[in-house]
């Protein structure tokens, strides 16, 4: 996996030209702790004239944002001395410290920007089960990450009841007596602590694929981990 990390001076020189795309571009989180906006150029590995990699891409921490939710092409660069000022100035009430930079984003002849201390990106293949690749599984929170970025957010991508329901079964009456049931998938962790192992179940698939794709990402941080399959009464 490719990624770039760009937060020092001598990386973000006024005018530079950070990162050119000519893939499309949505925006796909943010999260209030840390001020993360997380932006995404979506891949589709096997379908022909489609790219196979994901773009990930961060401001953090944001203070201030004008974009749209989707860009066809985009660049990013450094607001020159003059650029910067002018958009700082736009904001009176806000208190702006040193390392905020204000980054010019440019798409079809039109500019927005972000006010933030740091970019980066991350370009690779995103398992089906991963939701970023600024969100990954770690050992001492062994629960898998179940939205873009860490912290607190919007809940935009929480399922509902229905959708539970229409993903499980048709019958989704809740007074019926349940003589079905339907198997998920549960990876389960062990981590060792001082105090004694910690099991934790870390998240709930519904197909044993899935499951193992999660699996196999828990378990390249060295986790001990394994899958168990529990069923649901329907």
């Amino acid at each position: 996996m490719d990624s770039t990390w760009l937060n020092n001076d001598h990386q973000l020189i006024p005018g530079k030209e950070l990162f050119r795309s000519e893939r499309r571009f949505h925006l796909l989180a943010y999260a209030a702790s840390h001020g993360q906006l997380l932006m995404r150029s979506i891949g589709q590995p096997g379908t022909p004239g489609e790219p196979e990699t994901t773009i990930d891409l961060l401001f953090k921490p944001a203070a201030v944002v004008k974009i749209r939710d989707d860009y066809r092409g985009l660049s990013i660069r450094c607001a020159t001395a003059a650029e910067s000022e002018q958009v700082k100035a736009e904001y009176a009430s806000v208190s702006f410290g040193r390392g905020d930079r204000v980054f010019v984003l440019q798409s079809q002849d039109e500019a927005d920007y972000v006010v933030a201390m740091a970019v980066g990106w991350k370009e690779g293949i995103l398992s089906r089960t991963r939701q970023s690749f600024f969100n990954d599984f770690h050992p001492d929170r062994p629960i898998w990450p179940s939205q873009p970025l860490s912290g607190v957010d919007a809940g935009l991508n929480i399922a509902s009841a229905q959708e539970l329901i229409d993903a499980l079964s048709a019958e989704g009456n809740a007074t019926i007596r349940r003589e079905r049931h339907r198997w998920v998938y549960v990876v389960m962790t062990r981590v060792i602590r001082t105090d004694g192992p910690d099991v934790t179940g870390a998240g709930v698939f519904l197909t044993r694929a899935d499951a193992e794709d999660a699996q196999s990402v828990i378990a390249a941080k060295s986790v001990d981990c394994w899958i168990e399959e529990l069923p649901i009464a329907l």
